[in-house]
């Protein structure tokens, strides 16, 4: 495999944006970011995935922890109704060693797993960016900066607007903030609480990638993991702290990753 290095030099750094005002926009249908895809697991469930590279995708773990020991998914995109498959076969799925889903509640440790594409690649015309998420500077956690989300949920019932079992297009929802980190420890948060919606994200949108722009570029912050039982909070598992474990679980694979900073906490990665 061949190994691409990448080398940037940024003179200069945009503020990170941890949520503005919330949104209550209705999700909208989106052609945009086709780093973003649906994975199916062995036919039996879905979940939201996006593309690191040719043959790994980044999913929630709660979806690759349903689907083991089978092995086999689909990727796809569905654009307006649209579908078009990217790849279906054989693939490496690989949860976050300290991944706990035992416990009852939404907001699952390091809920975050790689899938490994192994008798083919998907090809898309961009790759994700990714990011660390640093809200400390503001007493509250929120500053200007728009947060949003882009997964594959099922579509909402046009007559109550609750999430239906009809498996859904790709959408976007905006207007997220950041209500607070999560960790063991203060100084050492692995995932982020989010509010701001009433009726964002149906089944199927675990995985999704939660986002802001920096200078016009996505870049996802942490991987949607669910929702909190009657109220409208939401999880999601920080990339940021989990970088060196991309590098580390592909290792020995065929395709190890290299994920470069390219300044800014800017992040991409590469085989």
């Amino acid at each position: 495999m061949n190994t691409r290095f990448a080398i940037a030099i940024l003179v200069s750094c945009s503020l990170l944006g941890c949520g503005g005002e919330a949104g209550q926009a209705p999700p909208r249908l989106t052609d945009d970011i086709d780093w973003v895809v649906r994975i199916f697991f062995a036919d039996m469930h879905y979940c939201t995935g996006f593309v690191l590279s040719e043959h790994w995708l980044l999913t929630a773990g709660h979806c690759v922890e349903q689907a083991l020991p089978n092995e086999q998914v689909e990727v796809s995109q569905v654009v307006f109704g649209d579908r078009s498959v990217l790849y279906d076969g054989p693939a490496e799925l690989i949860v976050h060693p300290e991944y706990d889903g035992t416990a009852d509640r939404t907001h699952r440790w390091n809920d975050i797993a790689l899938v490994g594409l192994r008798d083919g690649s998907v090809e898309v015309a961009e790759r994700a960016r990714l990011a660390g998420l640093d809200c400390s500077s503001t007493d509250d956690a929120q500053v200007q900066g728009n947060l949003y989300a882009v997964g594959y949920g099922n579509e909402p019932d046009p007559e109550t607007g609750l999430c239906s079992d009809e498996l859904g297009s790709k959408k976007r929802y905006d207007g997220f903030v950041v209500r607070q980190m999560l960790g063991p420890v203060i100084d050492e948060p692995r995932e982020v609480e989010l509010y701001g919606r009433e009726d964002a994200l149906c089944g199927g949108d675990s995985g999704a990638p939660l986002m802001f722009d920096r200078d016009g570029v996505p870049h996802a912050f942490a991987v949607f993991s669910g929702k909190a039982v009657m109220r409208a909070i939401f999880y999601g598992s920080l990339i940021g702290p989990k970088i060196g474990w991309l590098d580390e679980a592909t290792a020995s694979t065929d395709a190890p990753l290299q994920c470069v900073d390219f300044g800014c906490d800017s992040w991409q990665c590469f085989e």
